[in-house]
């Protein structure tokens, strides 16, 4: 597995994530969340996007994959 691979593989559902850079919405930059939602593009061309549930929100934020950084853990599935 080449790195590439590795990184894409750290974005998975329920992978807890750090958005890094937010220029649409600057004051979320910072925040921990997890993934509970990946886009399938219909064109390979086309980067997936992730929606994120993050911590003290009650609702799923798009982010493209260079916003977000994997912090290496999980989140269970049921405290989604």
């Amino acid at each position: 597995m080449d790195r590439g691979q590795a990184a894409e593989d750290a974005f998975h559902f329920y992978a807890e994530v750090r958005v890094v850079s937010s220029p649409r919405r600057p004051a979320l930059k910072g925040r921990l969340g997890a993934i509970l939602g990946i886009t399938e593009p219909t064109k390979p061309d086309i980067p997936p996007a992730y929606a994120v549930m993050l911590d003290d929100h009650d609702f799923l934020v798009q982010f493209e994959r260079e916003e977000l950084q994997p912090t290496g853990r999980d989140r269970k599935q049921d405290d989604y």
